[in-house]
């Protein structure tokens, strides 16, 4: 297991950190299983499974097959991409009052990509984003 999470990091173009991250668990907990002290668990594979649909799940469980979905399988299913918070136009530009921080609250009922896309709908586009997660790490994303 820890070989096929190796793959699937190295294939991705990304850190043990920024994977931790993406499938929602501490980078800790990922380095543990790398290093073989730990097993994953259902939650993990579970994690892994949502946030890289394209992932082989016989393949990511047992070794066997091959580490995408086939492609029959890919084109029954065609992925739908959004766009990024980056690529969002704000509306209405030139009546839009400039909001201070003090003025934007996102509702907590609510998704925050969702409060997130509202707010971006009523003021400026985004140039950068910055993302706190409760271990203390941080990523950093800025448009080129």
């Amino acid at each position: 297991m820890q070989e096929r999470l190796n793959q699937i990091i190295e294939k991705k173009g990304l850190t043990a950190t920024k994977f931790a991250a993406m499938i929602g668990v501490n980078a800790s907990t990922i380095s543990h299983i790398l290093a073989g002290r730990n097993k994953p668990g259902f939650d993990i594979i579970n994690n892994i499974a949502k946030t890289f649909p394209d992932l082989n799940l016989t393949w990511l469980i047992t070794g066997n097959g091959s580490m995408d979905n086939s492609p029959v399988q890919e084109e029954k299913n065609p992925v739908i991409t959004e766009p990024t918070l980056f690529d969002m136009e704000p509306t209405e530009k030139q009546n839009t009052p400039v909001m201070s921080d003090k003025n934007v609250k996102l509702e907590e009922t609510r998704d925050p990509i969702t409060s997130v896309r509202s707010l971006i709908k009523q003021t400026k586009k985004i140039k950068r984003i910055i993302l706190f997660f409760e271990d203390g790490s941080f990523e950093d994303y800025e448009k080129e």
